[in-house]
């Protein structure tokens, strides 16, 4: 029996199936495809994919500047249907992906195919895919596969209502400046008295939206100002581009915005609707960065417009740019003098965001963020066609030369060496409304524009008001008597300043 059992054992032996290998674990990487049913034709341009340690939802849509979820770009060229794009060292915020901490994350893959608005998870037209769960490590995870197959839905039927009107007009100027359609949108509210007097003609306010806000954004924004006395017609303006906010300005990489604006867009509208044609019957006001583009839109149109009210306006000064000297060569956008790095946003006092961050958050994702949109506007165009980059991605270095054609667009320098000829033609039109403890370090600029005008002998009224932000400013004074002074604006003679009452 011994020697038959040893004989079996050993035949079971020779037919156990060797003991498998452990398959090498592989670092993680992204395997995507872009189906053919969304996209028939190659692609050129950015990928950006978006995590969340938070599985619910959808991580393309709940990205924000202090969400400080995972996130990475890189560029691609003539990527075709269907073919497998393996992304291994994307550009990654706030950190690489080799050092993204180990955990459970949604992820979704974004096709930037909107050529008219900044780079975004949300931008309709844009391809996507849907989110997929997994448990990753960057150093075992290997392939991930994603497939991007749906599109971003456009928006709903254009906003038609019998007091609110949305209007899309194809710019001349700018269709001609970028070779392809480019067109000026705006959103026109209408009094209620406009159906039941024909005949008249109306005063206007043109209303310029903040950062990342478009036409119809300005009209809401347009009605947070209150019931007024005059019946005015409230237009949103649009200030999306695809390098961020064109904020109104003839720029040399964005195109001639203000020019189109003054000659093509409201000439239409004033036909259109009724509107008086006369410089006291236009009047400006918008905030955050549509408080820069309006107080820039008066100061170099000054015979076109009546009158300005500009709230929390960005940088007017770049001598403090959010803190930042511009102007001394000792600067680093990164750090300050004592090289602590320097903060972009705080809330109720604490400092919630840096700077360097920022910026490399906006670098991750592509064109358009809101330094990429101070870059376009205010920079030369480079060789290859893109904004003159301000500072040094990895130092925080300032190009000086840049600096030096950024100067066109500071508003208190303009201000000072255009005085003597547009002082007297500014009596009483400027409006400038700023927290002391805007969100985004935006007072001390305004601080110098106020100091510069008194220097000037400039009537132009700066408020500064104690203990408001960027956002409570609204709830200001001089905020809640603005519709008052527009109506007693166009109320006066049309040779007489529009001088108001301090509220």
């Amino acid at each position: 029996m011994t020697r038959r059992l040893a004989l079996l054992l050993l035949l079971l032996c020779w037919s156990a199936p060797a003991s498998a290998e452990p398959t090498p674990a592989k670092p993680l990487e992204f395997a995507v495809q872009f189906d053919p049913a969304v996209r028939s034709t190659p692609f050129t341009g950015r990928i950006i994919l978006f995590l969340s340690d938070k599985l619910s939802g959808e991580p393309r849509a709940s990205h924000s500047w202090l969400s400080r979820q995972p996130v990475f770009g890189q560029e691609v060229r003539d990527w075709k249907p269907g073919e497998v794009l393996h992304i291994t060292n994307p550009d990654g915020f706030p950190f690489p992906l080799r050092e993204l901490p180990k955990g459970r994350y949604a992820i979704q893959a974004v096709l930037h195919t909107n050529p008219d608005v900044p780079h975004s998870g949300t931008a309709e037209g844009n391809l996507y895919s849907k989110p997929a769960k997994r448990k990753l490590d960057p150093a075992t995870s290997g392939v991930v596969p994603l497939r991007i197959n749906q599109i971003v839905a456009s928006r709903k039927s254009e906003m038609n209502l019998p007091l609110a009107k949305e209007l899309r007009l194809k710019s001349k100027l700018l269709s001609s400046f970028h070779g392809r359609d480019i067109f000026l949108r705006a959103v026109v509210v209408l009094p209620e008295v406009y159906e039941k007097e024909p005949q008249r003609r109306f005063n206007a306010i043109y209303v310029i939206p903040g950062f990342g806000a478009d036409h119809r954004g300005a009209a809401m924004y347009a009605q947070v100002l209150g019931i007024s006395k005059e019946p005015f017609v409230r237009i949103g303006l649009d200030g999306v581009c695809p390098l961020g906010h064109h904020v109104y300005a003839d720029s040399d990489n964005n195109g001639p915005w203000g020019a189109a604006l003054v000659e093509e867009l409201i000439p239409h509208l004033e036909k259109e609707f009724r509107l008086i044609p006369e410089p006291k019957a236009r009047l400006l006001t918008g905030h955050s960065s549509g408080g820069w583009s309006s107080l820039w839109l008066q100061i170099t149109y000054p015979d076109y417009f009546g009158g300005v009210w500009s709230t929390s306006p960005d940088s007017v000064n770049f001598h403090d740019f959010s803190g930042i000297d511009l102007y001394d060569p000792a600067s680093n956008f990164f750090n300050d003098a004592k090289g602590q790095p320097r903060p972009i946003m705080r809330e109720d006092g604490k400092v919630r965001l840096l700077l360097k961050d920022f910026a490399r958050m906006e670098d991750v994702i592509g064109p358009g963020g809101q330094l990429h949109s101070f870059e376009a506007v205010f920079g030369p165009r480079g060789k290859d066609g893109r904004p003159l980059r301000l500072w040094d991605r990895k130092t925080g270095k300032i190009d000086a030369d840049v600096v030096r054609a950024w100067r066109r667009f500071d508003i208190v320098d303009k201000l000072q060496r255009e005085w003597p000829t547009v002082g007297p033609r500014l009596a009483g039109k400027i409006t400038v409304i700023m927290g002391e403890e805007d969100n985004f370090y935006l007072e001390g600029a305004t601080q110098r524009l106020k100091e510069a005008l008194a220097k000037l002998g400039s009537d132009a009224r700066v408020f500064m008001e104690p203990g408001k932000d960027h956002g409570t400013i609204l709830f200001s004074p001089p905020f809640r008597a603005m519709l008052r002074e527009m109506s007693n604006c166009v109320a006066l003679p049309e040779t007489q300043p529009a001088r108001r009452q301090t509220p």
